[in-house]
């Protein structure tokens, strides 16, 4: 059988032949040698890794290397104390990454549970079976309620709805029928029915033709296997930061040898002395501080109703440079309302309560009251008021007519005697009601098929005769709100006598049209604001969705999606048809100039994604269904609705709780501020750390004693990442940051560079100033040099609360934990000078209180520069 047949457009009874069925189905026994020859009809789950493989993976990293061998030398050192701490930061790190990412391999899982039904099935005689015995060639039929076991094809249908909100991401039901379908179509397959959606109404019979991995769910639940999550920036940057660290650390550590042999120096005191630089310059806190960071921000992103799955995603929403969202319940409110009604050749805009007409109005316009309790007779949904909160269930079309007559006052008053449901295929559905003496018929249905009903019309409370002239214009005003995006419905009606009417059938001619109502989803009121910001940060909004693209273009000019945002000013929308005709570098190009899709299908959005990737954008994908999930797992950043499937969450790094475009915006302001928080605490510690290392290093191009012992070295790194490092990652968000260029460099920008660079050789100077005062006294002097490096540090500390707003600005922003940090510090390190245990341990001394003076006099000097240089820098591009 061919696997690329297009079902949708073939005659039903060739249909039969290629699976060699009929309508009455095949045998058990012809089933069985199916069952062999395709296999049960599930999701196969991938080979899973062992938890301890999977466990170990989280040691793979360059920055845990450095960690490692930082651990290894403490040992060599026999500081047993701070081999301890490093190896802790190593197991917590990789904790936290495989509880965080454990939960992703959930996904097939969830899509598994997802066919796991009962179907029933005609094999010559009606039976009930697992839905995992189905096999291409089965009859199935289909019932209000159910969940579909199988791809089929339909070929008997009574008003059939179905909810493929799952595969499609549209909450509006679609009507099915059997008919073949000529026209060659990406989505509107409505002969079909899919594995996974919804039966909300009708009965219907089909014959399977794809099974497990070969229906639509199974082929996305194979792009999901197939579909690497890909690395976020974050990690590459630190994966490059790391690996930069790593070989200047060694090629130092070998260079100070080399010159220490040079210098004739002891090969065993110059190994160890080596070793003290390599500890001296590995900033072995990093990952620890980078985690804290990140996880603050989870914990931010959480009050703001985005939960964090994957620790990195914090920091990638940061370099977010387009999102790739949906349109229906993100950008919308996921509910159909209706703000337009043309009646009495007028149109009456009904977007508010205080728009609908009174009751004493109402009784003035009876071709506008007529309009809506039309709409509100020829209706299956319920709306309900409790507490003033509506109850609703049915299509969302009618529950938006009932909520409309809500509103205007009409109740239930009346006694249905006969009614047509809808049918697709006859487009339009019909209620008579006995009103006294009379029998009042009401219709309701497409333009097209309504006009060509009717006879007459109500204008202004009198029934006229309804020419072609007056049709052409009703066309004319419906296609003018088609174009708006509206979803258009007319209605009609006919009263006769009681004892002549005899059943509904008989009196569907010569009717009175009463008018159009014209309803739409329509957008949140939180996502204007957030587009305009999503425009002043840089960061492109591209709307992908499976609804109808006038639609899509009227929410887009809307939301002002479709004005310039990345150089996107084109202001049309481009199918899934014309997409398909598509070559990748036609597609490129049009991604640069259009950021609206409509009729989108899966395997669409998904190539939208790694075309986006393979421009170097950054790309945030959002998504609530099953078809969302591979495009949510390439993404760089998936970002899945709190109310979307299992499956689309379990494929995301970021759930929004609320399901709200805004709320994407503020985490990309949130990732902002935490990759900043992790540029300020490179900008502190790698200059000390780099400034400790040229210490040593100088030591031995000078031929002197050290300045500062491994042992001191070990200290200030420890207890200063402790008490004045972590402080960093509780900084407030400063201000603006979306107003900034979305994040693409290095953490290490040329600006940092050149501070680090600047800072670590001041730091040089300062401890050698010191020490080279006091160094009749070795011991005091190596008590001063450590007291001045730690004071340094405290002082660069207050300096690097902001990396570009000075220190007096930065004092707005209130952060305790700055103050307590460098209190105990400066408390610690009058302990370590005068307790005789610590002067023992640290091989320090007591000072006197004029050295003290110098101290902080000559460590402040970092302060003052970097607050000069941040004013010279800011005056400059001012």
């Amino acid at each position: 059988m061919d696997k690329e047949t297009e079902w949708y457009r073939t005659p039903i009874s060739e249909i039969f032949k290629l699976v060699k069925s009929s309508p009455q189905g095949i045998t058990d026994e012809e089933a069985a040698e199916r069952l062999v020859l395709y296999g049960y009809n599930e999701i196969k789950e991938e080979k899973k890794i062992s938890e301890i493989l999977r466990f170990l993976s989280h040691f793979n990293d360059p920055l845990i290397y450095i960690l490692i061998i930082s651990g290894l030398i403490t040992i060599f050192l026999h500081r047993y104390v701070d081999t301890t701490i490093i190896f802790l930061v190593v197991l917590v790190n990789a904790v936290m990454g495989y509880v965080q990412e454990r939960k992703a391999e959930k996904t097939i899982e969830s899509l598994k549970k997802i066919v796991e039904v009962k179907a029933r099935v005609i094999r010559k005689v009606e039976k009930e079976i697992p839905a995992k015995e189905l096999v291409p060639g089965d009859v199935i039929i289909i019932e209000a309620g159910m969940k579909v076991p199988a791809d089929a094809r339909l070929f008997e249908v009574r008003n059939l709805t179905v909810d493929e909100s799952l595969l499609t991401g549209e909450s509006t039901p679609v009507e099915k029928f059997s008919e073949t379908i000529l026209e060659r179509t990406a989505t509107e397959r409505n002969n079909m029915v899919f594995a996974g959606t919804l039966v909300l109404e009708g009965y219907g019979k089909a014959v399977v033709v794809a099974t497990s991995e070969n229906t639509e769910l199974g082929k996305i639940a194979k792009t999901v296997k197939i579909e690497k999550g890909v690395e976020t920036p974050l990690l590459r940057r630190i994966k490059h930061l790391s690996k930069f660290i790593f070989f200047i650390i060694v090629a130092v550590s070998i260079l100070n040898f080399i010159i220490g042999i040079l210098r004739g120096y002891d090969p065993t005191f110059m190994f160890l002395a080596s070793v003290s630089l390599a500890v001296a310059a590995i900033p072995e806190s990093l990952p620890a501080l980078v985690t804290m960071s990140l996880a603050i921000g989870v914990k931010d992103m959480a009050k703001r109703n985005a939960v964090v799955r994957k620790l990195p995603a914090v920091e990638t929403l940061g370099s977010v440079t387009t999102i790739c969202t949906d349109k229906t319940g993100t950008l919308t409110q996921n509910k159909m309302k209706v703000i337009r009604i043309f009646a009495g050749g007028k149109e009456y805009d009904v977007e508010s309560k205080d728009s609908i007409l009174s009751r004493e109005e109402l009784a003035e316009h009876l071709d506008i009251y007529l309009t809506i309790k039309a709409g509100y007779i020829c209706n299956t949904a319920i709306y309900l008021l409790e507490e003033g909160e509506p109850i609703t269930s049915g299509d969302p079309t009618e529950v938006a007519l009932l909520e409309i007559a809500s509103l205007a006052g009409i109740k239930k008053q009346f006694k249905i005697i006969d009614e047509i449901p809808f049918d697709p295929a006859l487009r339009y559905m019909a209620t008579a009601i006995k009103e006294g003496e009379f029998v009042e018929i009401y219709v309701k249905g497409s333009v097209k098929r309504i006009l060509s009903m009717c006879r007459w019309a109500l204008v202004e409370g009198r029934i006229v005769e309804l020419d072609e002239l007056d049709e052409h214009h009703i066309h004319k005003i419906a296609s003018e709100f088609a174009l708006q995006g509206l979803r258009v419905l007319a209605f009609a009606y006919k009263f006769v006598e009681l004892e002549e009417f005899g059943s509904i059938e008989d009196h569907l001619d010569d009717l009175i049209f009463l008018g159009l109502q014209c309803m739409i989803d329509l957008p949140r009121e939180e996502c204007y604001e957030a587009i305009k910001k999503c425009k002043e940060a840089g960061v492109g909004v591209i709307m992908i969705t499976g609804d109808h693209p006038n639609t899509a273009l009227f929410i887009a000019k809307e939301l002002g999606i479709n004005g310039e945002i990345n150089g996107r000013t084109n202001g049309s929308v481009i199918t899934g048809y014309e997409i398909e005709k598509m070559s990748d570098e036609e597609l490129k190009e049009v991604l640069k100039k259009t950021n609206v899709f409509a009729r989108i299908l899966p395997k669409m959005k998904l190539r939208i994604v790694k075309l986006l990737q393979k421009t170097l954008e950054i790309v945030a994908v959002t998504g609530d269904g099953v078809n969302d999930a591979p495009a949510l797992k390439r993404a760089d950043i998936g970002v899945a609705m709190g109310s979307g499937t299992e499956v689309a969450k379990e494929s995301a790094e970021i759930i929004l709780l609320d399901d709200n475009f805004a709320t994407i915006v503020e985490a990309v302001d949130e990732g902002r501020n935490v990759f900043r928080k992790i540029q300020k605490i490179l900008a502190w510690m790698l200059p000390t750390n780099v400034g400790e290392g040229l210490v040593v290093l100088a030591a031995f191009l000078l031929g002197i004693a050290l300045p500062i012992l491994p042992v001191q070295i070990l200290w200030i790194n420890t207890v200063t990442a402790v008490l004045l490092g972590t402080t960093l990652v509780f900084e407030p968000r400063e201000p603006n940051l979306l107003k900034l260029k979305p994040i693409t460099g290095e953490l290490l920008n040329p600006a940092i560079l050149f501070r680090i660079i600047w800072v670590a050789i001041v730091l040089v100077v300062c401890a050698y100033f010191l020490y080279f005062r006091y160094n009749e006294n070795e011991l005091l002097a190596r008590t001063v040099a450590m007291n001045t490096i730690v004071f340094f540090e405290i002082f660069y500390l207050l300096s690097s609360r902001s990396i570009d707003l000075s220190f007096i600005k930065t004092l707005k922003f209130r952060n305790r934990a700055i103050y307590i940090g460098i209190f105990a510090m400066i408390v610690l390190q009058v302990v370590a000078t005068y307790l005789p245990l610590f002067n023992t341990i640290l091989y320090t001394a007591p000072l006197k209180a004029n050295i003290w003076i110098e101290i902080v006099v000559v460590s402040s000097l970092v302060f003052l520069l970097v607050e000069l240089e941040k004013y010279i820098k800011n005056k400059k591009f001012l």
